[in-house]
């Protein structure tokens, strides 16, 4: 055991974990955050130093009984429909709608946004109102009837997962018992990263990603190629961040005025929005005005609400390609030349309070995870939410900060956040050396905003270059260099590096394979090609973005030596779900004989199926030709899908065929490469039928 991890123990006591238990434990694939886990795991140990086997089979039960896999939530529907109670692990939350004078319970896990929760279970609860609640609900369905014109789920219990108790004050007062490179290397661990794999560095910049956790309205950005975990921190730290990607609305965001009810940014410490250089603005231009409002004042107006105040912080995250030397591919004429255009207006960047450089830190690996003790994670999320409103340390801040070359208001503000952040993260006593002081809360927030002001010294010519300075300056700022603006049209084309794909991380065993995807790294996986002789029964969880997926290397191997495929999908309908079938027919092997193809699906109407049934005769025609006998029924009741093979095998996809998202243009190697094509997050399950 480290020093480190001794005085941890001793010190913080139950509070404290050995957060390798997070991998060990057999969670599998179930989407629920770290700090959610450690709760789960917490209540399963005979003491802090093993996982029992004894642990791990309750744990398990508990996972099985409450933790349903997402392939079971139609399941879970149905057993409501037939009057069944169910409980289940959930992020729940109730919001309220005063135009209507009623609240709704929100049951993510079911995507269900207008179920009710007993009054006195939202009084016992308030955390449901704000940024949503873990917790085991009971549930049951009250049909449609003359008083309740529509059926409704109904929460009849609730308990929540609870925090342990943590005195603030004798949080601060534990930091001395630590030197400060010891408590680094905790808090590392604590956030779930193995801090011997990390440069001194490259540890600050991890920690850096907790600053908009812990400082009011600090705004990052941070840039970095894939797999590098960005977005890991944000999802599993604390309950109080919300992470969003995809389209972002102004109602999602700030205010849903046909609703009336506050969006992210009220009711959260951080909003993260990931992959940010995929964000489209709305046509009206209505976000990007609301953002730089929100990011400059605090606060906002949307249709009915005049005014709202607010103290999150926002974060994007965001991918870019590096060159062969490991810098990115745009470091020279400015990183946010190939965002949108609404993420390159300078007057947007300006209010970002840093610039992380994500692209100086490794790629996730086995080696990631933390192996040692480290603080629970909910306990840690409520420090840090806790942390936010003291105002003691700004005022330390100010007091002993001393910068040049830094008179911009924004951009004394930024290091100034950037150093309170920090030193209430490293220093939460208050009490470091002057050195300590500058090196680790200083001069990484300066960093930070320097990068800032050098990217929009690089888009305007108004932004005069600068080299700020702090009383105890390191190498990134002796070595700071002035960057000027840099007009792309004068740049030749040819003298921009060219980006370097990096090689996806390969998984040597099943246990490997579920650290990366732990890690969100697992958009990098392929899927293993099989023999038949080595095909098992498995569940495959797709991933939303993921690629390297076709109908081939999914379902290819599992239809060898079939001459009869029963597809039953009640949305083969419009033109892109017939194209999808049609794909999924070439993959059939007539090698060996004629293969007869059948297919159960449902029409919207009569007429509808009217013109599916002549499509369909077309398809049969065309692929007969081809040695494939296609028959098709109409089933309006059905709902499952499943593609049941007489070899055996029976196969049981969460979307059916339609697991790949719409392409971004109709110009795409994706259009005739199915492996390059981004998918929908999706469960497949594979399974031997019964005598098979």
């Amino acid at each position: 055991m480290e020093t480190f991890e001794q005085k941890a123990v001793d010190v913080f006591s139950e509070i404290v974990i050995n957060k390798s238990f997070v991998h060990k434990a057999g969670f599998g694939s179930r989407a629920i955050p770290t700090y959610v886990r450690e709760w789960i795991i917490s209540h399963y140990l005979d003491d802090n130093t093993e996982l029992t086997e004894t642990a791990r089979q309750k744990i398990a039960g508990f996972v099985q009984k409450y933790v349903p896999d997402k392939s079971q939530k139609e399941t879970i529907k149905n057993q409501l429909f037939e009057q069944m109670e169910v409980q289940f692990l959930d992020n729940y939350s109730v919001y309220v709608n005063l135009e209507k004078g009623d609240r709704y319970l929100n049951i993510p896990f079911l995507d269900e946004s207008a179920a009710f929760a007993i009054p006195q279970i939202i009084q016992d609860n308030e955390m449901l109102l704000s940024s949503g609640l873990w917790g085991v609900g009971k549930l049951y369905y009250v049909p449609k009837n003359d008083d309740n014109p529509r059926g409704q789920i109904w929460m009849r219990e609730f308990r929540p997962f609870q925090l342990a108790n943590m005195d603030l004050e004798y949080f601060r007062e534990c930091r001395k018992s630590f030197t400060t490179q010891e408590w680094i290397d905790f808090l590392i661990s604590s956030m779930g990263f193995n801090y011997e794999l990390y440069t001194q560095r490259q540890k600050i910049l991890l920690i850096c990603r907790l600053i908009p956790m812990v400082e009011p309205r600090y705004n990052l950005v941070e840039l970095a190629p894939k797999g590098t975990g960005k977005s890991f921190v944000f999802e599993n730290m604390s309950r109080y961040v919300a992470v969003r990607s995809g389209a972002i609305s102004p109602a999602v965001l700030f205010f849903n005025d046909s609703r009336k009810t506050p969006g992210l940014i009220t009711r959260y410490d951080s909003v993260v929005i990931d992959e940010a250089q995929k964000v489209k603005a709305d046509t009206s231009g209505e976000l990007t005005a609301l953002l730089k409002s929100y990011l400059e004042a605090g606060r906002f107006a949307r249709g009915s609400a005049s005014s709202i105040n607010a103290e999150a912080g926002l974060v994007m995250l965001a991918n870019i390609d590096l060159d062969q030397n490991k810098r990115p591919l745009n470091e020279q004429v400015g990183l946010f030349r190939v965002f949108p255009n609404f993420l390159r207006e300078t007057a947007f960047i300006d209010r970002f309070s840093g610039l992380l450089p994500g692209w100086d830190l490794p790629r996730i690996s086995k080696d990631t995870p933390s192996r040692t003790i480290g603080l629970k994670g909910d306990i840690f999320g409520e420090i840090l939410h806790s942390l936010r409103s003291d105002i003691s340390y700004r005022d330390y801040v100010k007091t002993n900060m001393e910068l040049q070359n830094c008179g911009d208001m924004r951009d004394s503000k930024a290091v100034e956040a950037g150093a309170t952040g920090l030193l209430k993260i490293l220093f939460p006593d208050q009490d470091p050396t002057e050195e300590e002081f500058y090196i680790y809360c200083v001069n990484p927030a300066l960093e930070l905003r320097q990068r800032v002001r050098d990217e929009l010294c690089k888009l305007d010519r108004e932004y005069v270059p600068v080299t700020f300075t702090s009383k105890i300056p390191d190498d990134f700022q002796r070595g700071h260099r002035l960057v000027n603006y840099s007009d792309p049209s004068t740049i030749p084309v040819p003298t921009i590096s060219q980006p370097v794909p990096e090689p996806p991380p390969v998984a040597a065993d099943k246990e490997e394979a579920e650290i990366l995807r732990y890690f969100g790294a697992t958009a990098e996986l392929a899927p293993k090609p099989e023999n038949r002789s080595e095909l098992t029964a498995k569940t495959i969880h797709i991933r939303e973005g993921e690629t390297s997926y076709s109908y081939q290397n999914l379902f290819g191997p599992y239809l060898k030596g079939a001459k009869k495929i029963y597809v039953t999908d009640p949305y083969v309908r419009l033109e892109y779900q017939i194209r999808n079938f049609i794909a999924f027919a070439g993959i059939i092997d007539t090698i060996d004989g004629q293969v007869e193809l059948n297919l159960t699906t449902s029409a919207e109407d009569a007429y509808q199926e009217k013109i599916q049934e002549q499509k369909f005769k077309e398809i049969s025609t065309s692929l007969a030709q081809h040695g494939i006998l296609f028959t098709f029924v109409f089933d309006p009741v059905i709902h499952d899908r499943s593609i049941r093979a007489d070899n055996g095998w029976c196969i049981y996809p969460g979307r059916g065929l339609d697991i790949f998202q719409k392409p971004e243009s109709k110009y795409e190697l994706s259009e005739i490469d199915q492996t390059k094509r981004k998918c929908r997050e999706t469960d497949i399950i594979f399974q031997k039928a019964l005598g098979g």
